[in-house]
């Protein structure tokens, strides 16, 4: 819903300086593009996030080949007692299972009898047949790197919203400001030009020298209300500076030539029903996605801790072959007659420590889906609560509009009694006082309107 748009120009007219359409609008829309861009606060969100991508990468790591080289010799006077040299590759893939291949050469006069005499190639497999076989430690960190960039671009969302909402803040009380000085000034000039009338018509011996002075005594009266309006225009755009960076990380102070948005700041906003707003938070709020994802993290290492669970059981076998890498084909004797095969096992009997980080995980979620039930809670009734605030605030705005123009029209009759002779300029220094209270009052609801607005879509997760 709109104010008339004639009330709305007839108001900018009136009250507002005639050199406000040269100079330049900053929007609510350019200042949170320009915090999104080149504020610190979205800059670190943005270097968190690749970190989480660098995270990911070094979690890639643990399926890199690696390549290893053994060299083992031992000579004692004179005599080469062994001599042992080993080159590896050997590589983890996502699915468990390792493969390796390499060349081993055994030599000297007493070598290991574990290993073969001469040149020996080899290519093999290593599986866990329980305990890692579906999950293991290394894809369970890549995993939870992956879910970790996730929630990070929900830090940084909601670092933005929570940015977005102190910014907007800033914002309409600055533009507030700006009214009130304008209206102040504005009248300032019409009661100066009142003075300047008055003492012209004493000087022609129409007027008391006692209207002359009252004039005199509004000047000074609305002098006061404008240096205290000054001061709270500076003050509240010194405060909007805070968020004020160039692209190049430097801090700036707000240029004198930018005015505020004073179109935007007499209408109405449109929003989201109340229910569309709470389940779009529901679903989309950068708060809860958070835990959302930790609790998708918590998950991932509930299967790890399961895992604890199994025995480890891993089977090793290796094809071998004299000379290099001659293993013919599946049918050769050396599938049957040269490999090399073995079977680790462990097996912890009272699994205790097992059990106890499993059952550590399950209540971690449970805490979480506490948290998270409660949070949601939370949110909704924030967004309940500024909702009712804004159908008040929007009666009252209504209400002080009509006011406004009751108070206007009261000093308009006054002000043709007085010309008339059948009143005082007592009495239209009320009507006027009364009539700036009004006009303020309603500039200080639009504040309050606007910045609830902002707060309802805080609430709901959407200033970013």
């Amino acid at each position: 819903m709109l104010i008339n748009k004639k009330k709305v120009i007839l108001l900018l007219l009136i009250f507002c300086p005639w050199y406000l359409f040269s100079q330049k609008y900053y929007t609510i829309e350019t200042l949170l593009s320009d915090i999104a861009k080149n504020h610190p606060v979205a800059k670190q969100a943005d270097f968190r996030i690749k970190q989480s991508v660098a995270n990911i990468l070094a979690s890639k790591g643990a399926f890199d080949p690696v390549f290893m080289q053994e060299n083992n010799q031992k000579t004692l006077d004179g005599k080469s007692y062994f001599d042992y040299r080993n080159s590896e590759l050997k590589m983890k893939t996502p699915y468990g299972l390792s493969v390796k291949t390499g060349i081993e050469n055994s030599g000297g006069a007493f070598p290991n009898p574990e290993f073969t005499p001469g040149g020996l190639s080899y290519a093999g497999v290593e599986l866990p047949i329980l305990k890692g076989l579906f999950f293991d430690q290394q894809r369970a960190t890549l995993r939870q790197s992956e879910i970790f960039k996730l929630q990070t671009e929900q830090e940084k969302r909601q670092m933005l919203n929570d940015l977005f909402l102190d910014a907007s803040l800033a914002y309409w009380s600055w533009t507030g400001a700006y009214q009130s000085f304008t209206i102040f000034n504005q009248n300032l000039i019409n009661a100066k030009q009142r003075l300047s009338l008055l003492r012209l018509a004493f000087n022609n011996g129409d007027r008391a020298v006692a209207d002359t002075l009252e004039a005199f005594t509004q000047v000074q009266n609305i002098e006061l209300m404008l240096n205290d309006a000054l001061i709270e225009l500076q003050t509240s755009q010194l405060e909007i500076s805070k968020y004020l960076w160039s692209e190049q990380g430097q801090a700036y102070l707000m240029p004198n030539e930018n005015i505020p948005d004073v179109i935007q700041f007499t209408q109405f906003m449109r929003s989201d029903d109340l229910n569309t707003l709470i389940e779009s938070a529901k679903a989309n709020h950068p708060e809860l996605n958070q835990y959302t994802f930790k609790l998708q993290s918590l998950q991932v290492e509930k299967k790890l801790k399961a895992q604890s669970l199994l025995p480890e059981l891993n089977l090793k076998m290796n094809l071998l072959a004299k000379d290099f890498y001659r293993f013919g084909y599946g049918a050769s004797p050396y599938f049957n007659n040269n490999y090399k095969f073995g079977v680790d096992m462990k097996f912890p009997l009272l699994l205790r420590e097992g059990r106890g980080n499993y059952q550590k995980t399950i209540f971690k979620i449970g805490e979480t889906n506490s948290f998270v039930n409660n949070k949601s809670w939370e949110i909704e009734n924030k967004i309940r609560q500024y909702s009712a605030q804004l159908t008040l605030f929007e009666t009252q705005i209504k209400n002080a509009f009509t006011l406004v123009k009751n108070y206007q029209q009261l000093l308009k009759n006054e002000e043709l009694r007085f010309n008339q002779g059948e009143s005082s300029l007592f009495l239209i220094n009320s009507r006027e006082i009364k009539l700036l209270e009004g006009l303020i009052k309603l500039q200080q609801l639009r504040v309050k309107y606007l910045q609830t607005f902002y707060k309802q879509q805080w609430g709901a997760g959407l200033l970013n």
